[in-house]
Order: C-alpha cells, then sequence, then structure tokens
C-alpha cells in the first residue's frame, strides 16, 4: 500500500512538471507579437515626417532664391557680353597701343572684334560726331565747336585712356659725316624759331649755345626742313600748345592747342598725312625736323636715319623722353583739376598744368593724354555692353602693355574717374554698368 502511494506521488509530480513546461510555453507563445506593434508604430511616424516636411522645404526655398537672382542684375562690372563688332576711329598717337589692346582684348574676350582706324583725331571726331563709328578717338580734348557740333541731345563722354610723349624727331649728319644721335639739346623757344622759320639753319648760334661745345661745332650749316602734319593731329595739338607757352610770338602769330595749326611759311617745310608720313618725310630728307609721338620711333626701329632730341623743361633741365619722365609729368600734371566725364574738357592739358612748375626737374614738357570718346546714350544693348567692356578693359586692366612703346599707366585718380564716367553710359534708360 505504501508503494501504491509513492507511485501516486511520482504520477502527480510528473504531471506537474508537464503541466509547467506546457504552462512556460504558453506564455512565450502569448508574449511573442509583443514587439510587433512596436515595431509597427515606431515606423510609421519617423519615417512618414522625416520624408514628406524635410525633403520639401529643402528643396523649394533653397533652390528658388539661389538661382533666380543670379542672372537677374544683367548690368554688372563686367556687363553681359552677346557676339559683337566695334568701329572706332581717331588718333595716330595712340595708334600702336591700340593695334597691342586689340589682340590681348580679344584674347579674353573673344566674341568682340574691335577694329580701329588711325584717320588722325580731327577726321576721328568728325566720324564719332556724325555717328558712323562706335567710339572716337583723339589725343587732344574736344574743342567748344566740336561739342556744338554733336547729334542734338546727345551727350559725348570724354575717357582718357592712356598718355604719351611729343619729341622733337629729326634726321641731321654733322660736320663729321656721322648722323646726330639722340639728345640734341632743345628749349620751346628754340623750337618755336625753327618752326616760325626765323632760325634756318642747324648751326644757328641759338641752336649752338643750348649744346656741349664738342656738339655745337659739329653742327652744319644744312638748311633746316620742317616737317608738320597736313591732317588734323593731337600729335600737332600737344606741340603747338608747348610752343605756345613758349613763346609769345608764337601764340600771337599761330595760337595754341590746335589740331590744325595755320603753320608759318617757313623757308623750306613739309606736310605730311599721319605720323608715317611725318617720319618718312623727316627720314628721307637731312636736316629735317618735326613733331613724332615717340611710340611711333620706338616701333618703327628701322628707320634708323631718325633720331629725337632732349627738351629743357621749366626747372631748367633738358629731358630725353622716357617712361620715367612722361609719367612723372602725368601724375602732376593730372593730379587736380579733372573734369567729370559728362563735362566738357576743353583746355584741359597736362603740358599747360606743368609748364609752370620750376621744381619738377624730372618731367617731360611735351606729354598728352589720349581721349576716347563714347555716346552716353547707347540704342544698342548690344554694342553699348561691348563699348563698356573694352573701355573697362582698357582702363583696369591694359595699362601696362604699352609702356615698351613709350605709353605710360593712368595714375588712380584718372583711373577713378573713367570708371565713374563709364557708369554713366545708358541703355533705355538704365546705366549698363553698375
Amino acid at each position: 500500500m505504501k508503494s501504491t502511494y509513492i507511485i501516486i506521488a511520482a504520477v502527480v509530480v510528473i504531471i506537474i512538471v508537464i503541466g509547467g513546461v506546457f504552462a512556460y510555453m504558453s506564455l512565450s507563445s502569448t508574449s511573442t507579437p509583443s514587439p510587433t506593434p512596436t515595431a509597427t508604430a515606431t515606423a510609421t511616424p519617423i519615417h512618414s515626417p522625416t520624408s514628406s516636411p524635410t525633403s520639401s522645404p529643402t528643396s523649394h526655398p533653397t533652390s528658388s532664391p539661389t538661382v533666380t537672382p543670379t542672372p537677374t542684375p544683367v548690368p554688372t562690372p563686367t556687363p553681359t557680353i552677346s557676339p559683337a563688332t566695334l568701329n572706332g576711329a581717331g588718333g595716330t598717337l595712340v595708334a600702336p597701343l591700340m593695334s597691342v589692346w586689340q589682340p590681348a582684348y580679344q584674347q579674353v574676350t573673344p566674341q568682340i572684334t574691335v577694329n580701329y582706324n588711325p584717320v588722325g583725331s580731327g577726321a576721328g571726331i568728325t566720324q564719332f560726331t556724325q555717328q558712323v563709328v562706335d567710339f572716337g578717338e583723339s589725343d587732344a580734348p574736344m574743342t567748344a565747336a566740336q561739342y556744338s557740333a554733336l547729334p542734338s541731345g546727345t551727350t559725348a563722354l570724354t575717357i582718357p585712356i592712356s598718355a604719351s610723349a611729343v619729341v622733337p624727331a629729326y634726321n641731321l649728319k654733322l660736320v663729321n659725316g656721322s648722323a646726330c644721335q639722340n639728345g640734341l639739346n632743345f628749349t620751346g623757344t628754340v623750337l618755336a624759331n625753327i618752326f616760325l622759320g626765323t632760325i634756318t639753319t642747324w648751326n644757328d648760334p641759338a641752336i649752338q649755345a643750348l649744346q656741349s661745345p664738342s656738339v655745337a661745332a659739329q653742327l652744319p650749316a644744312t638748311a633746316i626742313t620742317t616737317v608738320h602734319r597736313s591732317d588734323g593731329s593731337g600729335t600737332m595739338f600737344a606741340f603747338v600748345d608747348f610752343l605756345g607757352k613758349s613763346s609769345s610770338t608764337w601764340l600771337s602769330t599761330v595760337g595754341a592747342s590746335s589740331t590744325s595749326p595755320s603753320w608759318p611759311s617757313a623757308p623750306a617745310q613739309i606736310a605730311a598725312p599721319k605720323n608715317a608720313g611725318v617720319a618718312g618725310a623727316i627720314s628721307t630728307k637731312d636736316g629735317a625736323i618735326g613733331p613724332l609721338e615717340i611710340a611711333y620711333i620706338l616701333e618703327n626701329t628701322g628707320q634708323t636715319s631718325v633720331f629725337y632730341g632732349t627738351v629743357q623743361n621749366s626747372a631748367g633741365t633738358y629731358v630725353l623722353a622716357n617712361v620715367t619722365n612722361i609719367q612723372a609729368a602725368l601724375d602732376a600734371g593730372a593730379s587736380v583739376g579733372l573734369p567729370a566725364g559728362n563735362a566738357s574738357w576743353t583746355g584741359t592739358s597736362i603740358i599747360d598744368n606743368i609748364y609752370g612748375n620750376t621744381t619738377a626737374t624730372t618731367v617731360y614738357p611735351i606729354v598728352t593724354m589720349t581721349y576716347a570718346l563714347v555716346y552716353q546714350t547707347q540704342n544698342s544693348i548690344t554694342q553699348g555692353a561691348a563699348i563698356v567692356n573694352f573701355m573697362s578693359w582698357i582702363v583696369n586692366s591694359g595699362q601696362n602693355l604699352g609702356t615698351g612703346l613709350g605709353y605710360v599707366p593712368l595714375p588712380a585718380n584718372i583711373v577713378a574717374v573713367d570708371n565713374a564716367t563709364l557708369k554713366l553710359v545708358t541703355y533705355n534708360g538704365t546705366a549698363i554698368l553698375h
């Protein structure tokens, strides 16, 4: 009986154990779905707000303000440029530099072609006035009469773009048969008397007195032939301006500040067109003398018979023109008194501004600026933008390209005047350059 109780107890224990196992398995099975609602609840709210609200505001507001304002300001410091051809005409003084500027500019702005016709300052102003060119150029400021001849309702802007010197160029064989080299001394008074025809031979005492004894002894009795331009010329303007300051006789008989002066009837005289004509006449005539732009001499070194002399400045120094003393003259002469670009530049003269400066020992006294002429109101945005871009490049990037030819960079105050002037150019009432 006792063993029966033992067996029954063992069976009960086994049943309890088996029941516990099944109970545990049942609880495990029931708790498995618990992570599912958590995962579902987490996935839905996190995925949905991150995808929609974040993507939408980032995509639209950021993209729209960045893309739209950038192309809107068409007039910028470098205006939007379309393919264009610019035609200009004017003085021969700047022609050598313009021939350097043209290809250099086209390298950086290939869509614009610039043509320049060196017809002389007078003819350049005429073509500009007649509006047959996009820009004019003059090596002398416009006169009051030229301003009056502009088309009704137009305003001409004056933009100094460079400066250079005018030198007394000559061809002279000395007594010993050699060519007289660079450095023969001249004063404004002697030059005036040569072109007035009162000094007629190279061994005149007035010329000899300016030289060293050894040079004076070699000056021959050769007759002097004066050479000047037959066309209106800024080179002649500068030379005549200097002679008018130096000689009261010249001022009273010929005048000053003229691109086409009434030249006195010297005993021997040649008139020739452009710098090339003057240089050609000097090179073929022993005893000839005439005013030439220094860049022309430096560019045409093959004309070995043409040399140039020193000119005495107001400090009493004889100065042979070079980039350094031309720059000194420009810096001194353009430091004050420049008009606004849309004002009249008649009477503006570096020569006048430095002539009385007796302390400026290093300046070369016959220096002139060269001016671009542009209409303030442009009839075409394409041409107007091209003109502004080209002039801005000249003023701000092209200034150092002419030093080897005797052209000097504009000082900072003239660059500032020019940049302010370029902002006055308009199309349809709006400034092209902002």
